[in-house]
């Protein structure tokens, strides 16, 4: 699927925040650094914390986008299961305004070795959560191989 970006220095005059969810697998420990922020800083909630990131990476976010619309849950106590490791990548589901993810996907267009994954997880360093160099690298890119010449046929 091609990337397209609105006209450089182009903004629509009204935001679309209607909700759009992405699901992402992050590892275990990034989950839990984004916890203790969110315990750390009150009023946030996965979601704004996210928008704060992308906001530190540069990305225009309304500053009514910053406010939970509703309060923070207590972070859960999630069984482990035996075989998980701090690297270990949980699927999460997040939710956010359509302008949001556009500008976002604007962002990724300039920089193509970054998946939206990469993109979360920039933003949440530029927050002091800590974050593995390695998870800031997209693990595939999506280049198709050449293909051989077509074989001409003899009769």
């Amino acid at each position: 699927m091609a990337r397209t970006a609105p006209a450089p220095g182009h903004l629509p005059a009204a935001v679309d925040r209607r909700q759009l969810a992405s699901n992402i697998e992050l590892p275990i420990y990034v989950r839990e650094g984004v916890e203790a922020y969110m315990v750390a800083h009150e009023k946030t909630t996965f979601r704004t914390v996210v928008m704060e990131g992308f906001r530190a990476l540069g990305i225009e976010i309304e500053d009514e986008d910053l406010v939970p619309e509703r309060a923070m849950r207590k972070p859960r106590q999630r069984a482990a299961k035996p075989d998980d490791t701090p690297d270990t990548r949980k699927p999460t589901t997040l939710k956010l305004p359509r302008y949001v993810r556009v500008r976002a996907e604007a962002f990724l267009l300039e920089r193509p070795e970054m998946r939206f994954r990469n993109l979360v997880m920039a933003g949440l360093r530029e927050l002091g959560i800590e974050i593995k160099d390695e998870d800031l690298v997209a693990e595939r890119q999506n280049v198709l191989a050449e293909a051989p010449p077509p074989r001409r046929r003899t009769a």
